[in-house]
């Protein structure tokens, strides 16, 4: 059975899982549309997602559209669980981009559509609530093409929209159509050629034919006008999936190739882990690896078996004996499973993201001390989801650190620990994340009696090049192996904190000296030594402390440009060029991340609402002043006497 796996899309409240509910509805695997409002809808199954009235979760349901089987998954829409999104983006066949015909081209929207052409996945337009007050078709489908960069085609017409005796119909095609003619004429000479043959009188079926050859290839983009909520041209969007979206390639024999792109928890503890197979089979009670990406780019394994399989069919799950590629199953039995882990090769690198990591982070405590191990236990299970928010536990264990988007994502994680937990955490006020690099070359060694270790360690540390994170290397030599591998974890991991707190990055750590006396020496003295000397080899060479500066793209109506830059330049922002579009001007141009969330607050009223602001990470530049200083959780091997007290205190 051909299958394709459907993603949907959009900006916070576009009505996405609106239309999800009405796709299901009207493809008979549920009796009637959930409403987001009264928490009745069929994918929002967290009770956070019903209370809050948003997704924070992806969510997968299936139906059929004739012989063709479509996985649908509704992804979140705030900007917060981008992260969801981009692990969706992963295993797409298509998507679905739901746009508000009311407001229009969001600053989400712009994000969404840059992911999903990069990763060149088929994309399908649904221009949702034409029947509300104030919905636009012909300029806004002028705003996708300049906004967006889409060459979108209509096709469908709504007539009387903006009011509710809206109606949806097909649209036909035909020679007449001048500005079709020519959006398809630019990426076909032979419909050029029968243009210029026939005087322009181009016959329908030549159009329909190109048309539809273009939206497979990716080349158009097919809108399709619809109000979700009463159901006004859905039937029309469901005629364009079957006939645009290309199914996911027929299963051949071949190894074993799978990615994870969602763990969730369930009582009494189980692990339900959302595959998406792109090669062989995966039957149960089989054993199979697990490929893991750390942080540091390092990839781990992990074994398991499968224990059991459940597939998705029409609203419901099944248990199934196997499963083959194309299809997206749910699996049990896989405990050690991450999200983005992969079976049969390896997971996507660490800096392959099509969107911003995160650049707030929180220190989390709770409320009665005891339960500080069941925090650092819940916030791992919630990072096994989303590992972006990248827990870290400090020193003696009762500081923890989160990594956010927001927050609302803040707040969710929260309600969740209180919620599924019963812990009740406390966060302290977010601050943007900045990171240290080394300006000059240190050295430093400790010989064997300069210290309570008996061992010998030597470090040279100098900058490397941008971007390159840590470079680590030293000269073979004969100590154990397993005293080299406490050396260089322990440099890791000292790391995550330099001078003035923060994670130094782009930097050469060179062992340069070693030494042990056997029998006495055990891997805890150079666990215990590595910070003393390395951080005595980076305050010779000294840091810098830079703060994350976004790349930013802002449409607003030109008559209010002044009053907007003027308003960048007090947010520390640097416009570098300025382009007018007709009655708008795209600036794009630089912003320091602090700055980011005031001027957002300030542009409704700079541009009378009509600001449309992006942003994506672009590169660290130092602070000007006094940079900010982290609070130090690691027994502060900057100060010796300090270290070694609270080192032997545990």
């Amino acid at each position: 059975m051909p299958i394709v796996n459907l993603g949907i899309l959009a900006h916070v409240d576009a009505g996405k899982t609106s239309l999800t509910e009405r796709i299901l509805y009207e493809t008979g695997v549920i009796a009637a549309p959930g409403r987001v409002d009264t928490g009745t809808t069929q994918t929002d199954t967290l009770a956070l997602e019903r209370q809050r009235g948003i997704s924070i979760q992806s969510a997968v349901a299936s139906f059929q559209l004739g012989e063709l089987k479509v996985n649908l998954i509704d992804t979140p829409g705030h900007t917060d669980f981008i992260a969801e999104v981009e692990r969706a983006l992963r295993v797409l066949d298509g998507v679905i981009l739901v746009i508000s015909a009311v407001e229009g081209v969001q600053s989400q929207t712009r994000k969404l559509a840059q992911a999903v052409r990069a990763l060149g996945i088929p994309l399908i337009l649904a221009v949702n609530k034409i029947d509300r007050a104030g919905a636009r078709t012909d300029d806004l489908l002028a705003d996708i093409g300049e906004k967006l960069d889409l060459r979108a085609v209509a096709m469908t017409v709504a007539a009387d929209a903006g009011s509710r005796d809206a109606r949806v119909r097909s649209r036909a095609f035909d020679g007449g159509d001048e500005r079709l003619l020519n959006l398809l004429a630019e990426g076909s000479d032979q419909l050029l050629e029968i243009w210029l043959t026939t005087g322009g009188q181009v016959p329908p079926d030549a159009i329909r034919d190109e048309l539809a050859c273009q939206i497979r290839e990716c080349r158009i983009v097919p809108v399709y006008y619809l109000s979700a909520l009463h159901g006004l041209g859905v039937d029309l969007l469901l005629e364009g999936i079957a006939h645009h979206l290309r199914p996911a390639p027929e299963p051949a024999d071949g190894p074993l190739q799978a990615m994870t792109f969602k763990v969730q928890r369930v009582p009494p503890g189980d692990k339900l882990v959302y595959l998406r197979l792109t090669g062989g089979r995966l039957a149960v009670r089989d054993h199979v690896t697990l490929h893991h990406r750390e942080p540091d780019g390092t990839v781990t394994t992990a074994d398991a078996r499968v224990t059991a399989i459940d597939t998705f069919h029409d609203g419901h799950v099944a248990h199934a004996e196997c499963a083959a590629a194309g299809d997206i199953v749910r699996v049990h039995g896989l405990k050690e499973a991450q999200t983005g882990d992969t079976i049969g090769r390896e997971p996507p690198g660490a800096d392959d993201h099509r969107f911003a990591l995160p650049t707030l982070e929180s220190v989390v405590g709770v409320k009665r001390r005891d339960q500080t191990p069941a925090l650092f236990h819940a916030l791992t299970q919630l990072a096994e989801h989303d590992p972006l928010i990248t827990v870290r536990r400090h020193g003696n264990g009762e500081m923890i650190s989160v990594r956010l988007y927001g927050e609302v994502q803040k707040e969710v994680i929260a309600a969740t620990l209180e919620d599924d937990y019963g812990v009740q955490a406390l966060f302290a006020p977010s601050r943007i994340i900045h990171i240290e690099r080394p300006v000059g070359i240190g050295e430093a060694v400790v010989h064997m009696g300069e210290s309570p270790f008996v061992a010998t360690i030597g470090f040279r540390v100098e900058p490397g090049p941008i971007g390159s994170g840590l470079t680590y290397h030293r000269d073979l030599g004969s100590t154990l192996p397993s005293f080299y591998a406490a050396v260089e974890a322990t440099v890791s991991e000292t790391l995550r904190e330099g001078l003035r707190g923060w994670q130094v990055e782009d930097i050469v750590v060179a062992l340069t000296e070693v030494g042990y006396s056997a029998p006495v020496t055990v891997a805890a003295d150079f666990r215990n030594l590595t910070p003393l000397v390395l951080m005595a080899a980076l305050q010779r060479a000294g840091t810098a402390v830079l703060e994350p500066v976004q790349r930013f793209t802002l449409d607003v109506p030109a008559e209010t440009v002044g009053d907007v830059l003027a308003a960048l330049v007090v947010a520390r922002g640097l416009p570098k060029e300025t382009a007018s579009h007709g009655q708008t001007c795209q600036v794009t141009g630089t912003i320091p991340a602090a700055e980011v969330h005031a001027f957002e607050q300030r542009l409704p009223g700079l541009s009378r609402g009509e600001g449309l602001f992006t942003v994506e990470f672009d590169h660290y530049e130092p602070v000007a002043g006094d940079p900010p200083i982290r609070p130090r959780t690691d027994f502060n091997p900057l100060n010796r006497e300090e270290y070694l007290a609270r080192l032997s205190r545990g």
